[in-house]
């Protein structure tokens, strides 16, 4: 009995050592690991370290694991399909009625189970009992649901949320025909130069302004999930040279966390007003005293801008306010117009229809869409008439001042300028290393 209990001695004393070393290297190297896929050329592109995402698992839950290990096979995965419901999934894998009541009506996050989608994944573990052991569901690509059953047989709910890796990339062009084509040419995504377009909108007219020539550069983040590049983020800092004037915006987050895009001197890019209330469209008339007009064969004022467009076309407010009118209106046709504060007021005209919910009364943001464009009223075809008024007088919409936004609050301008610094560096940088690797 002595030599077996002096032999089982050492030996426990070597397992309890070997896996206090174990555990200490374990909690030592704890930490996310981040690798971007090189997507861009190196010419074209510039990384920089960015806060690593922290672990969502705590250290104790992943010895807990290690302990008591959980098979990956002995998961059960579910595809949605169209129709699938949470009752008709646990049905058909052989859970009970109770089952999917309890965990529907447990708490605000299973009661989003009720909105699940075709092609979302439901993960389930069963027990020996067949019963449910564990749950996960995949909400979308940054957030997972976990239920567990807890010991009492009642169950818990986790949500995990999977931060995306973000990584600032460089992209510029030049304009030769179009936005879009100098676009695809320097393989910017579509949803990346429209991000573009509405920051600089207030001050370019993408409809009319657009030159020969004109060049843009753009950082802008890559979002990866596990090396793999899920979607485009959000625009950093851009610049945009239209006909030799230079325009520069910078994306900034203030101390209670609203974020917008300034200038370089904290400048909102945003303005009270659109410059154009359609996207991309042309011009067939513009403000004038003396316009011969088509159907009425007479001169008249035509005190507004007419944007030829496809029927259908949205129709943007140019800014935020209350709608007047919503209806028809003599010679305009279809019309909306809308007040914004006591001064300004616009007018949408020959419209093919109404946005849904746009009615007399109604507060509209800046940017929302109230109709379509069309040909009703007196219009030889399909087109926006647009006016601008302010103080009940006609203004040109091509050439009117329109009132800015709010800038940056003067107590946040150094957090300004210190933040901001960093992305018009990058955008510096990034130009200067194009244009060597080019030379």
């Amino acid at each position: 009995m002595r030599s077996k209990f002096r032999i089982k001695l050492p030996l426990k004393l070597l397992v309890v050592s070997t896996a206090v070393v174990l555990l200490g290297f374990s909690a030592s190297n704890w930490q996310a690991a981040v690798k971007a896929a090189d997507s861009t050329l190196k010419s074209e592109r510039l990384h920089y370290e960015l806060t690593l995402p922290k672990a969502t698992t705590s250290l104790q839950n992943a010895i807990q694991a290690s302990i008591t290990p959980t098979e990956d096979s002995a998961w059960e995965t579910v595809v949605i399909k169209s129709g699938d419901t949470l009752a008709s999934i646990f049905s058909n894998i052989g859970l009970s009625a109770s089952t999917t009541h309890a965990i529907a009506t447990l708490n605000e996050h299973t009661r989003s189970l009720r909105y699940i989608k075709p092609g979302q994944k439901i993960h389930v573990l069963l027990g020996e009992d067949s019963n449910l052991r564990q749950m996960k569901y995949e909400a979308d690509i940054t957030k997972t649901l976990l239920i567990k059953r807890t010991e009492d047989q009642s169950f818990d709910t986790q949500v995990i949320n999977s931060q995306l890796d973000a990584f600032p990339v460089y992209r510029e062009g030049v304009i030769e025909s179009s936005l879009f084509e100098a676009a695809a040419h320097s393989s910017i995504p579509e949803n990346v130069i429209m991000d573009l377009a509405s920051i600089f909108g207030w001050d370019i007219d993408f409809s009319l302004d657009i030159r020969k020539g004109d060049r843009f550069g753009i950082v802008y983040n890559e979002l990866y999930k596990d090396d793999v590049k899920i979607r485009d983020g959000r625009i950093l800092a851009a610049e945009f040279i239209n006909n030799g004037k230079i325009y520069r915006a910078v994306y900034y987050i203030d101390p209670k966390g609203n974020g917008d895009y300034y200038d370089e001197s904290g400048k909102s890019m945003r303005k009270a007003f659109l410059r154009s209330p359609v996207e991309f469209s042309r011009i067939t008339s513009r403000f004038s005293k003396k316009r011969w007009h088509p159907l009425l064969s007479k001169w008249r004022s035509h005190k507004g801008v007419d944007y030829g467009a496809r029927r259908g076309t949205p129709v943007r407010a140019s800014g935020d306010g209350k709608i007047l009118h919503a209806g028809n209106k003599g010679g305009y046709g279809r019309t909306v117009i809308i007040q914004h504060g006591g001064r300004y007021r616009t007018v949408y005209g020959h419209l093919n229809g109404y946005a849904r919910g746009v009615r007399s009364g109604k507060k509209v943001k800046q940017g929302q869409i109230v109709g379509y464009v069309g040909s009703s009223g007196l219009a030889t075809g399909p087109h926006l008439h647009y006016e601008f008024r302010v103080n009940g007088v006609h203004r040109n919409p091509l050439t009117v001042r329109l009132p800015e936004a709010k800038p940056v609050h003067e107590s946040y301008l150094t957090n300004f300028r210190e933040k901001t610094g960093v992305y018009l560096s990058m955008l510096h940088l990034m130009e200067t290393t194009v244009a060597t690797n080019t030379n």
